[in-house]
């Protein structure tokens, strides 16, 4: 099982490369970024950890671009750079 903190610390490192790259934007798509972290098929049960952490990195200046009943289907567009820190979230 992958924790929010794991999928947490991989949306982290993607704004980090992508900001040091002079990018002034992300998008991020959760079945994407869950079978990156986790290996394991987007109908998976635990996808909740990923849309929560995916959730817990938003600033005031990011979006949801798309959302839906199915966890696989949120993404969110990051604004870069980082001016805001999100509240550390507990499992």
């Amino acid at each position: 099982m992958v924790s929010t903190d794991q999928f947490r610390q991989e949306i982290k490192s993607r704004l980090e490369l992508a900001g040091a790259q002079g990018r002034q934007d992300l998008t991020i798509e959760c079945g994407e970024l869950y079978r990156s972290v986790s290996k394991l098929p987007v109908f998976d049960p635990w996808m909740i950890f990923c849309r929560n952490a995916m959730r817990a990195e938003m600033a005031k200046t990011d979006r949801l671009v798309f959302d839906d009943s199915k966890a696989s289907l949120l993404t969110i567009h990051y604004a870069l750079p980082r001016n805001q820190s999100p509240a550390p979230i507990s499992n």
